[in-house]
């Protein structure tokens, strides 16, 4: 029988000490460096009969079908870079929806990454945790962070305002924007007339996609804006009476999680959408969606109640019918927490020059060593165009791990492997 995939496997050990250990402690570092060469895997290949996915794993997704009685999107004559990538990346693997049977969340991704690096993690309270290896200390965990960021990263990380100048600084392309203090509505009012454009209204220190407004143009809807911002505030940063307004910069909203110099995950996230096809209303082809979903374990718990008042700001209602074909996104934010959104894996479709723009992004922030990167971009496969929106070490890596539709990426062992170079050095 011919084996469907070969690995070429050579090793090489050697024994270090640390340098945090005490002068009459006699324990070394053993690693192990394997380098694996994999041979291409035969199209023809099957699993054998009764080795299905390991407990937890998705099964391999089906070939892609059309989705029986599923309308074509109708693209227009200038569709958007998302309504582009759902049309040629989504649409025709539509079937192929992730069906996670069990999901481990973020801080147990990272915990079950360290037992398998063979660490020790001891728990010193509700949210501290620090990592041994062969009794040495290597890195720790504070909350949903770890050890590779720094005090200095965290406190620019939590200010977007703070943010955005050490981004500029660095020469990284970012929007042109601005904090204000909120009592100042009128400078806000000023300062989008003077960009002379669509923006994004957004709390300097707000997280999960709340209080974001987007493609704002007039004075009403700034005003809407920005009480939606002030409202979703956070009161953990210095800079949690500020709201910024910032230049709307059109694209596919993908992010990067970067790891040392490298990206290890990266996934476009895309708002709930529905396709009209002529006859349903808006809210039947929502709730249609969001029951398709509950069979995936990560997004059974994240879809929204699809109401009036949640469609209000894309201007729909739940009795609209939509024409054939007609794709509609029914929140303006592509939010994975709570907003229905999707993660779709790009890693491999993202070009070299954007890979490098998400490095920038990271290092960027003195102290930082492992975030996601949030790009806005027009095109997968350059760089051209592409800004850097955020850079969020506390990002949840569940959506690498449990996309929608694509490969799921081990970004916990990126983080974990970095971590113990990092303490070799």
């Amino acid at each position: 029988m011919r084996w469907p995939v070969r690995f070429h496997i050579t090793t090489r050990t050697w024994a270090r000490a640390s340098r945090w250990q005490r002068p009459w402690q006699n324990i070394f570092f053993l690693r192990l460096h394997c380098d694996a060469r994999v041979s291409p895997m035969p199209e023809t290949y099957f699993p054998a009969p009764g080795r299905g996915p390991r407990p937890g794993q998705s099964p391999p997704p089906p070939p892609a079908v059309a989705q029986a009685g599923r309308p074509t999107v109708r693209l227009g004559e200038d569709p958007s870079a998302t309504t582009a990538f759902i049309a040629e990346h989504v649409e025709p693997h539509y079937a192929q929806l992730r069906r996670w049977n069990s999901t481990l969340a973020h801080d147990e991704l990272l915990q079950r990454a360290a037992r398998r690096k063979r660490m020790t993690i001891k728990k010193i309270s509700e949210s501290n945790q620090l990592f041994f290896l062969s009794g040495v200390l290597v890195g720790g965990m504070d909350g949903v962070i770890t050890s590779l960021v720094s005090h200095q990263a965290r406190r620019v990380s939590r200010s977007k305002a703070m943010t955005k100048r050490y981004l500029a600084s660095a020469e990284v392309p970012t929007p042109k924007g601005k904090a204000i203090n909120p009592t100042d509505f009128a400078r806000a009012v000023k300062y989008m007339k003077a960009l002379g454009k669509r923006v994004a209204v957004k709390p300097s220190a707000g997280r999960a996609a709340r209080g974001i407004s987007i493609n704002v143009t007039k004075e009403s809807e700034l005003r809407a804006a920005w009480q939606a911002a002030m409202a979703a505030r956070s009161v953990t940063s210095e800079s949690r009476y500020l709201i910024v307004i910032e230049e709307y910069a059109p694209g596919l909203d993908v992010r990067c999680y970067v790891v040392g110099g490298r990206v290890v995950g990266a996934v476009a996230r895309l708002p709930l959408y529905v396709i009209g096809d002529g006859d349903s209303t808006v809210g039947a082809l929502a709730d249609a969606e969001i029951a398709r979903r509950r069979s995936n374990e990560y997004l059974r718990s994240r879809q929204p109640e699809v109401t009036d008042a949640f469609l209000a700001g894309v201007g729909l209602r739940r009795d609209t019918v939509l024409p054939k074909g007609t794709l509609r996104y029914l929140t303006q934010i592509a939010d994975t927490g709570r907003g229905g959104g999707v993660a779709v894996d790009v890693l491999e479709l993202l070009s070299p020059e954007l890979k490098e723009l998400a490095v920038d992004g990271l290092w960027a922030i003195p102290g930082l060593g492992a975030a996601a990167v949030d790009l806005l971009v027009p095109d997968l496969g350059t760089a051209e165009g592409a800004v850097v929106l955020e850079v969020n070490p506390y990002a949840n890596i569940m959506q690498f791990h449990y996309p929608s539709y694509g490969e799921p990426r081990k970004v916990n062992d990126a983080v974990m492997d970095e971590i113990l170079e990092r303490a070799s050095r």
